[in-house]
């Protein structure tokens, strides 16, 4: 009787100390925004008024309407 008692003790101890582990594991605040800044934001797919002359020489010069 005492050994199923202490076993019993035993294992209800070590699922209770598991749970209470599992709780203390808090989620990470999210990282703060980052400041906005003064400028747009970049964009990298502008073409320049250059670039669409050459554009237009390559194809001319090419053959192509």
């Amino acid at each position: 009787m005492n050994k199923t008692i202490i076993v019993s003790f035993a294992i209800l101890s070590l699922s209770t100390s598991a749970a209470l582990a599992a709780k203390t594991h808090h989620a990470r605040k999210p990282p703060a925004a980052p400041a906005a800044s003064t400028t747009g934001p970049t964009n990298f797919f502008t073409v320049s008024a250059a670039d669409k002359q050459l554009y237009a020489k390559n194809k001319r010069e090419s053959g192509v309407k």
